[in-house]
């Protein structure tokens, strides 16, 4: 009988150590990155202020993106468009305000080229959700969401955009940016996000 129990112990602890161990719990800022990181279909709408030493503009935006795949449409306050741009990584399409379209393979250089707005454009798509992109510095707020974002090139370590998140969307528990401050140098671009639109 004794030993019907020890073979019965001994099973039971080898079949407990081969168990698959519990997975290590996420941090805050982990678990808020992962949840950034699945949406990837969404529309923000709300006001952009672009400012450089050679114009400023003051406009509506609208920005759609699906996947990889982009449109931002800019409309003055009486509704009228000045730009829609379509990008995807292989080509981007601008449409300005009287009808002309354009083609480019990218969409930074073709948007700046075209109306003197250096936005970037493919980083943007992480930035504007709040997640930074590959290799940038940021630093967290206490509620755990990306406050501070520095884009500095690797090679040179010259600094490029720096962007500030000012406030986060109560509509969407503050998963999302409501607030976006941006500079590079003498240029501003002030994003203020009145909506967020995605699958929940």
């Amino acid at each position: 009988m004794f030993r019907r129990y020890n073979v019965l112990f001994l099973l039971v602890f080898i079949l407990s150590g081969c168990a698959t161990p519990p997975p290590v719990p996420q941090t805050e800022w982990e678990a808020h990155q992962a949840a950034l990181a699945a949406i990837t279909d969404f529309t923000a709408k709300g006001k952009v202020a672009l400012i450089s030493p050679e114009q400023r503009v003051s406009a509506n935006f609208i920005w759609e993106q699906n996947g990889d795949a982009l449109s931002l449409r800019l409309t003055n306050f009486l509704g009228t468009t000045l730009f829609k741009l379509d990008a995807t990584p292989q080509m981007a399409v601008l449409v300005d305000g009287d009808g002309n379209r354009y083609v480019g393979r990218d969409a930074a250089s073709l948007l700046h080229k075209l109306t003197g707005i250096a936005l970037p454009v493919d980083e943007m798509m992480q930035w504007v959700k709040g997640l930074p992109a590959e290799n940038n510095q940021y630093t967290l707020g206490a509620d755990n969401r990306l406050a501070y974002l520095s884009e500095n090139d690797p090679e040179t370590n010259q600094p490029g955009w720096q962007l500030e998140y000012s406030a986060y969307d109560a509509d969407t528990n503050s998963l999302l940016p409501a607030k976006i401050k941006m500079n590079q140098d003498q240029q501003k671009v002030n994003l203020v996000i009145s909506e967020w639109v995605y699958p929940q």
